[in-house]
């Protein structure tokens, strides 16, 4: 057979000659070859500084709001944040939250494989979840309004059986969620800088443990807003570098160019394209071989796993639920769909920038590479040499230990009110829920590196889990959603769809994989035939068998047990009494149903169609998709910054203010008080004046909230 001619490449020994697999020129080296960008003192550095600043600053925040605002550190607030956060910072949280390794990572990763059509079903495939989930807050609201996680409401309407459960599979969520985070962060801090990949598992929780453990979900919410902060600007940076201030690339008409280029190249198709070793385009599935068109049966394959994964880790993660929770009434909805728009800028931006920009640029990056995350390292090291892989690593960290710090809130939480104070001490206070909640948080805390360690010795790769979680969890969703939203859904069905959905998926996952392929191996198991029919299974026998259950004997629920959940410690409400009134919270319903699935609908089918006749893009074409992902990441960015500092600028200046004066009004108000109070007891008719009193505000404060 006749020899291929390598195309040139700016590095060495690229490609070489494979006369065994049918003639055409296949990678010879990896992009990183196995060293390191940077050495490890900058690893340490990172993982060790910015944990300890993260967790000495946000510590300190809280710190300040307790002193100057006067916040009470109770169980209540540890867990629930005062139920009081305003739109911005519910918005900064969620994207924050969703922002896992593997937003930053997969996603780039998804554009190398499959093009633009990557970028784009990664970022829809996982807003929409985020959108249909305001539904669910505000439901929350108006049906177990004192709830402070999702089983608790589950309990609450149907029982014991169907709490356990739910309960293993929100830990099998939250387990499954902490796996992607440690696994992406762990791979690429090991490929930047060399530091071991076992220690960096165990050391980049370490700074995230500290500041939950001193500020519960309120410190949680701040770090998370820090983090966003500075995700947003990186993100913002690399996207201009690549549209507009590169050397190597700089503009979308060089971008396309070099597309162009590379599409029109052959090589061997190799998995996960195609196994049969003939020569082809780079992507085998799309229209004429091309990256830049959105006919893409791969892209659109994976969108559909992307959709029906990331309906598990929403719905089924009780971090969400928390959010929801801690959130005010009048800014959940909102909250959500701010943050879910937001949201959709960072997988989409950062991989229409660095996954198509490592395509553009040709890098020699293996299979095994991408599939551990490692795209967007290898394109920013390509532009911006070490300067790219120090900002790529802040950003990884900032969302490895953001969303990480959302986990251990989300399980300690489930270990408190639906372990401890369900089964073990059901008249604990205050002080012992505290305690347990902060005793959680570190044990969960140890127990995610010692996952991600087993994990990485087992093989198992950040593309390989994100592809195989709905598998898991997705039978859990409809029937989590079924909970809230009808009331004609029974337990039964509820614990019956659950598990049989589970089981099937597994059995079809399996099955497929041994069909098509012959061998069931993480790498057979990793490809989007099993992965496909696996989580449309899972997610579809749940809802279908927990519907029948329930068209056949129907529970006929009025919401009243999930109204009977009650707080552990009773603080006077900042709230006034109308952000609870019933109208006002169906306004909110019937907004957020307007506009969520007004957008589900734009960016899943809308969006998706229209793009489809231009088949493979013009210039002018992808010139303004380009100019999309750099607009909607720009806005997004600036609105995620500026929301929550102009919503909560009254309470920063107090702060302030109270600093520079040294004024702790609220400890002050407090002693004052409590001398009144001593005073009043010395003297029995002033005693018998100061009850009456205290009796007559009670009742009218209790007739205020009523009316």
């Amino acid at each position: 057979m006749a020899s291929a001619t390598c195309p040139p490449f700016d590095f060495s020994s690229e490609y070489y000659h494979d006369s065994g697999s049918g003639g055409g020129c296949v990678r010879q080296s990896s992009f990183f070859g196995g060293k390191a960008v940077l050495n490890q003192g900058v690893g340490y550095s990172v993982i060790l500084g910015f944990g300890a600043f993260f967790a000495v600053f946000t510590s300190f925040l809280v710190w300040l709001e307790k002193r100057y605002v006067g916040s009470r550190h109770t169980s209540e607030w540890f867990n629930t944040a005062g139920r009081n956060v305003k739109t911005g910072l519910i918005a900064s949280v969620i994207v924050s939250q969703w922002t896992w390794a593997a937003t930053i990572l997969q996603s780039s990763n998804v554009a190398w494989e499959y093009g633009i059509s990557g970028p784009f079903w990664y970022a829809s495939g996982a807003t929409i979840q985020v959108l249909l989930f305001g539904i669910m807050a505000i439901e929350i609201k108006r049906k177990a309004p004192y709830a402070h996680t999702v089983c608790e409401i589950v309990k609450a309407r149907w029982g014991t059986g169907a709490h356990i459960v739910f309960l293993i599979f929100c830990f099998m969520t939250n387990i499954i969620v902490t796996a992607m985070l440690l696994l992406g962060g762990s791979a690429v801090v090991n490929a930047l800088t060399g530091v071991n990949i076992y220690a960096a598992s165990f050391l980049i929780p370490l700074g995230v443990i500290v500041y939950t453990l001193a500020g519960g979900l309120k410190a949680t919410f701040l770090a998370s807003y820090i983090h966003s902060v500075i995700v947003h600007v990186v993100l913002v940076i690399f996207v201009y570098l690549v549209y507009t201030a590169s050397s190597e690339l700089g503009s979308p008409s060089v971008v396309y160019k070099h597309l162009l280029e590379v599409s029109s190249k052959s090589r061997i198709c190799q998995e996960p394209y195609s196994h049969t070793g003939q020569s082809c385009g780079p992507v085998s599935g799309n229209y004429e071989g091309s990256y830049l068109t959105m006919l893409s049966s791969g892209g659109l394959v994976f969108g559909i796993i992307n959709i029906v994964g990331n309906f598990g880790t929403v719905f089924v993660d009780n971090g969400y639920w928390v959010s929801a929770i801690a959130a005010r009434p009048s800014s959940t909805h909102k909250g959500y769909l701010l943050g879910g728009l937001v949201w959709f800028a960072v997988p989409f931006s950062l991989a229409t920038s660095l996954g198509l920009g490592a395509l553009a640029l040709d890098l020699p990056i293996t299979a095994s590479e991408a599939s551990h995350g490692l795209v967007p390292p290898a394109t920013a090291i390509a532009l911006m040499g070490k300067g790219g892989s120090v900002l790529l690593l802040t950003m990884l960290f900032m969302a490895v230990t953001s969303a990480g710090s959302s986990e251990l809130i989300a399980v300690s939480s489930l270990c408190t009110y639906d372990i401890y104070r369900t089964y073990i001490n059901p008249n604990a206070n205050g002080k012992k829920i505290l305690k347990v909640s902060r005793g959680v948080v570190l044990c969960f805390g140890c127990f995610m590196g010692l996952l991600a360690v087993i994990l990485n010795k087992a093989g198992v790769s950040l593309g390989w889990m994100y592809l195989a979680m709905g598998v898991f969890i997705g039978s859990a969703v409809i029937p989590i959603a079924f909970m809230l939203l009808w009331s004609k859904a029974n337990a039964f069905g509820a614990i019956l769809g659950t598990i049989t959905g589970c089981v099937l998926g597994i059995i079809t996952w399996l099955s497929v994989t041994k069909i098509e392929y012959g061998r069931v191996n993480l790498d057979t198991t990793g490809r989007n035939a099993p992965m496909l029919a696996g989580n449309l299974v899972s997610i579809l026998a749940g809802g279908i068998i927990h519907a029948i259950c329930s068209f056949l004997r129907p529970q006929n629920y009025e919401w009243d047990t999930t109204k009977q959940i009650t707080v552990v410690e009773k603080d006077k409400s900042e709230l006034p009494a109308e952000e609870f009134k019933e109208e006002k919270l169906m306004r909110a319903k019937a907004w957020i149903i307007k506009w969520g699935v007004g957008f589900t609908a734009l960016i899943v089918i809308i969006w998706p169609v229209l793009s489809l006749p231009a088949k493979e893009f013009s210039l002018g074409y992808f010139t303004f998709w380009a100019v999309i992902a750099i607009v909607w990441g720009t806005f997004g960015s600036a609105i995620i910054i500026a929301l929550p500092l102009i919503e909560s600028w009254e309470t920063i200046q107090n702060v302030c203010v109270g600093m520079f004066t040294n004024d702790r009004l609220m400890e002050k108000m407090e002693e004052l008080n409590l001398r009144l109070h001593s005073i009043m007891l010395a003297i029995p008719e002033a005693d018998s004046i100061y009850l009456l009193e205290k009796e007559k505000a009670k009742k009218q404060e209790a007739s205020e909230q009523q009316t």
